[in-house]
């Protein structure tokens, strides 16, 4: 008998969607039902089988000793009939509609149901509809659920959105503990406290006389001293309705309370400079603008970058107090510019001391480094050298001067200047060969030495230091990296909401912003900004995208003027 045919059965790609057609087909049918779920009503006929194999929850009360394991009709129980149906449905198709409307009691159906793959489903979907008019919902939600990370990318979000979000109907409906949790955190958005005095008192007004009790907890959070006098005043002379409350703030305003949030958002711009944008003709050209981004990502200027920058890639920036030095590139590799913030004027440096590009800069003690990079002549790839050397600028004479060499010799690496050392981590060594080595500048010593290695080789990550933790986004990273040098350990945190290969990233205030990258499984290049959030370990996708899509870029944060 030939083989070929004795062993004819459908392949192994096609056997999922194979048996599950014939069991939907049973279904169809009519056929072999031995179980019937009902719920509002309505009555679903199953095979205990599927259900079974399908999820936890029914696989105990089918395969245990439970009553429902030898009834024919089974009543479930705190599930809406539709979202039962759906669950149903998928469990015999693989397929599941989920919209706005049914979110809710999808999510909770499957949620009390094990059903993980469709729970996924619906926390995927509500992190896609994420927004100020969403945010709270979901926070809700999520918390009744019991996931605390969607829970918590929630409350950050809505505390980054803080103005847009206290306007909706939904903030006069929060409980009191949810508007305290979004209150009292250092992450609140607020341009004026005043904003968060008013937040508190519209929802106190929306039901007075049950709120009113709750007024001194939540005002603790009120940073008095960042208030107009003139407004304070005011609330306390004439605000009638609120005679209590008037009490309590010159009460908390005297005393200044302790539970105030300790710091104030960071003013500060985000600059993109280059990179490779795809922009309908543009696709995959070199980018010759530089745009300003504010800490909600919106774009607030525009302008053209000097001619110097066309078709440049593989550059270098870091600031300098607020001017920004830009070195190397593919088409520029020794070349060097400052970049005035404040007048918005470029000027020439010295010639570096070696060709440069996929290298990176920072400062340590007031001096700007230059590290490793690659360089090549006119015969690429063949002549391409991947440097050790470092070299650092000296404001004073004007020049860039030989400091000393790496180890290990990297380009396209993340470095970060953290307890007055430089950290360079991972790296290529070759083309497209990655390395896990991390290496450690000590200016004391003047010397560079190898510290734990990375869990994993990495190359094109970016890395960005907020108080004594380095944290590294981007790259071949598949989650965010924190690297702790005093214990000399990583921790993996969250992962991307959207692929960040060839992005760029920057710290912000307390957050990292992490622009555009690359898509490689739809060859597309991306314009969202991800922001991380290094004290409650959330990521958030920024409502506003980028005016373009960009990846290979630069950016930095330079102060507000």
């Amino acid at each position: 008998m030939d083989d070929s045919l004795a062993n004819w059965g459908p392949g192994d790609h096609q056997y999922p969607p194979w048996f599950l057609n014939r069991l939907e087909g049973l279904r169809s049918e009519g056929l072999m039902f031995d179980v019937t779920l009902c719920a509002e009503g309505r009555e679903i006929p199953c095979h205990r089988l599927v259900l079974s194999a399908y999820a936890d929850y029914f696989h105990a009360m089918f395969c245990g000793v439970h009553s429902e394991s030898k009834k024919d009709r089974i009543e479930i129980l705190g599930v809406s009939a539709e979202a039962l149906q759906q669950l149903v449905d998928y469990a015999y198709t693989s397929r599941i509609t989920i919209t706005t409307d049914n979110i809710q009691p999808l999510y909770e159906a499957a949620n009390m149901l094990q059903i993980w793959p469709v729970e996924q489903h619906c926390e995927r979907f509500l992190i896609d509809h994420m927004s100020p008019q969403t945010c709270l919902g979901i926070w809700v939600l999520t918390d009744k659920m019991l996931c605390t990370y969607l829970a918590e990318m929630a409350r950050s979000y809505a505390a980054k959105y803080f103005e847009e979000v206290r306007k909706m109907e939904e903030f006069l409906e929060l409980p009191v503990n949810f508007l305290q949790k979004l209150i009292k955190y250092d992450d609140l958005y607020a341009k004026k406290e005043e904003e968060v005095v008013e937040a508190v008192m519209l929802w106190a007004r929306h039901d007075l006389k049950e709120r009113q009790k709750h007024l001194k907890e939540l005002l603790e959070y009120v940073r008095f001293s960042h208030l107009d006098p003139e407004y304070l005043k005011n609330i306390i002379e004439t605000d009638k309705e609120f005679a209590e409350a008037t009490e309590i703030i010159k009460e908390l305003s005297e005393g200044q309370s302790t539970h105030a949030r300790s710091c104030q958002t960071f003013q500060g711009e985000i600059l993109l400079l280059g990179g490779i944008s795809e922009d309908g003709d543009k696709e995959d050209e070199d980018h010759n603008d530089m745009y300003r981004l504010d800490v909600f990502g919106n774009c607030v200027d525009t302008t053209t970058l000097p001619v110097f920058f066309e078709r440049s890639r593989g550059f270098a920036a870091c600031v300098l107090g607020s001017d920004v030095i830009v070195t190397g590139g593919t088409w520029s590799m020794r070349m060097a510019w400052r970049y005035s913030s404040s007048l918005n004027t470029w000027t020439f440096l010295p010639l570096l001391r070696e060709k440069r590009c996929l290298h990176q800069m920072a400062v340590l003690q007031g001096q700007v480094y230059v590290v490793g990079g690659l360089s090549y002549e006119e015969g690429f790839p063949t002549d391409l050298v991947v440097r050790e050397s470092t070299e650092v600028y000296d404001a004073t004479a004007n020049s860039w001067n030989e400091a000393v060499p790496l180890k290990q010799a990297v380009s396209d690496f993340g470095i970060a200047n953290c307890g007055e050392k430089l950290y360079v981590f991972g790296g290529s060594i070759a083309l497209g060969r990655g390395t896990d080595l991390v290496q450690c500048y000590d200016p004391t010593q003047e010397e560079w030495t190898f510290v734990s290695p990375l869990p994993t080789p990495q190359k094109g990550v970016t890395a960005c230091t907020i108080n004594i933790l380095i944290f590294m986004v981007g790259g071949w990273l598949d989650c965010v990296l924190c690297y702790d040098p005093k214990e000399d350990s990583y921790t993996e945190m969250t992962e991307p909401l959207v692929p960040w290969d060839l992005s760029s990233a920057t710290l912000c205030g307390h957050e990292i912003y992490i622009t555009g990258g690359y898509n490689h499984a739809t060859k597309t290049t991306e314009s969202t900004v991800q922001c991380f959030n290094a004290s409650c370990g959330t990521m958030i996708v920024l409502k506003d995208s980028m005016p373009i899509s960009l990846q290979g870029h630069c950016s930095v944060t330079i102060p507000k003027t």
